[in-house]
């Protein structure tokens, strides 16, 4: 059978990707915009390597696995049917959503939704599609025990994933990457470009020209219904030299951020300027530690936490306020000193409410708060089923957004601003 026969058949991108794994990482990021064929490129070469490769042990990971099967899963067999390999070089196990070669490899699906994927799992590739959607943490646990990561994305907006690039292990991809793309979407793509800018290439609507920046050219754009548009950014330097108000802030987290911030709050502007303290989680942090500092850390002396805290120098005479969703950790830090450690309320509606004070305020973050800009850059609000904007949040990007939401409702609530 000539390569002519079958629909899936190799693209530029697929190319541009190979070329790209040749080099000597273990990371490797693929931003790409509508219709550049990156998933379809990965698991072509994913299918292909574990074909040719015995007891290989390959993970496709996602944020939900429903979602997975209607979209990764369904690509993944459309491919190896297409091939003529579906039932010919091994075997589906439907209820594992899994793959078994005959010759010893496999490829898994994994939706983060339904399974616990960051114990013991060490994997030849993990390949997690859409990493944008993904927490952090859950993808750290995954990749740092994997022989070889790839993530990909539609950049629609900053993320963690932004990070990990360098010059060796990233690649951008557009629809000109994927000459198989059918005509109908490619003009649907270049429309964008035509509602969003005018022949002489000056802006007609922002909307459209950041859809063609993300869709079109495989940029990094804003991402549509974006919480908090209007933030501004400082250095440490100036951030200490701040003689104002100050309060700290605190969002637990096991598994995610566990983010710790400084605060300085000028009422007389309404101002609040944050710098980032910690936003790693509470089982990273343990897992940075040698064992002779882990051997030291018990429940007796505040754990984790009150290592944590006193490393970083929170004082114990200023106010931390903390998300009241463990309220044993609050009454710990009162235990061990921090005596003005409190729990924020949060009636019904609090959230929206909160969100409308932080935005009623001037926010400026410290550019080495990697966590804040992110989360801010991200943050956005539901989208009903028909992709209207709703009047709630995605929880997402949300562990210093709630952190600085928690410190302006205190502010508001001690009367200062």
């Amino acid at each position: 059978m000539t390569n002519s026969e079958f629909t899936y058949k190799p693209t530029t991108a697929l190319y541009k990707i190979k070329n790209l794994l040749r080099n000597k990482e273990k990371t490797f990021v693929i931003q790409g915009g509508q219709g550049a064929g990156k998933t379809i490129s990965i698991l072509m070469i994913i299918i292909d390597y574990c074909y040719r490769n015995e007891k290989k042990e390959v993970s496709i990971i996602s944020d939900e696995l429903a979602k997975m099967k209607r979209t990764v899963v369904l690509d993944f067999q459309k491919i190896m049917r297409d091939w003529n390999m579906f039932n010919s070089i091994g075997t589906w196990n439907k209820s594992e959503s899994k793959y078994y070669f005959d010759n010893g490899s496999f490829i898994e699906f994994l939706g983060l939704d339904l399974h616990d994927v960051g114990k013991g799992m060490r994997r030849d590739i993990v390949y997690t599609n859409e990493a944008n959607k993904v927490k952090q943490e859950s993808y750290r646990q995954v990749a740092s025990r994997a022989n070889l990561s790839i993530i990909d994305f539609n950049p629609d907006g900053y993320f963690w994933g932004t990070d990990l690039i360098d010059e060796n292990n990233f690649i951008q991809l557009t629809f000109k990457d994927n000459e198989y793309l059918g005509q109908g979407e490619v003009d649907s793509i270049l429309d964008y470009f035509n509602k969003g800018y005018y022949a002489d290439g000056t802006l007609r609507n922002e909307y459209w020209a950041n859809v063609w920046r993300v869709y079109g050219l495989g940029e990094v754009g804003s991402v549509e219904g974006r919480v908090f548009t209007h933030f501004k950014q400082n250095t440490f330097r100036d951030f200490i030299q701040l003689n104002l108000p100050e309060f700290y802030g605190i969002d637990w987290g096991k598994n995610h951020a566990f983010s710790v911030i400084h605060y300085k709050y000028d009422q007389y502007t309404n101002t609040l300027y944050c710098h980032e303290l910690n936003g790693k989680s509470e089982n990273q942090l343990l897992q940075d530690l040698t064992p002779e500092q882990r051997a030291i850390i018990t429940n007796d002396n505040g754990g984790i936490i009150v290592y944590t805290l006193t490393r970083l120098g929170v004082p114990k005479n200023k106010t931390i306020v903390c998300d009241s969703a463990r309220p044993d950790n609050i009454f710990m830090l009162q235990d061990f000193g921090w005596n003005h450690a409190i729990g924020i309320d949060k009636p019904k509606g609090s959230v929206m409410v909160g969100i409308g004070l932080v935005q009623d305020t001037n926010i400026i973050y410290t550019i080495e708060s990697k966590g804040i800009d992110s989360d801010f850059k991200n943050y956005q609000y539901a989208k009903d089923r028909l992709g209207v904007v709703d009047d709630e949040v995605v929880k997402l990007n949300d562990d210093f957004a709630d952190n600085i939401r928690y410190v302006r409702r205190h502010i508001r609530n001690i009367g200062l601003g």
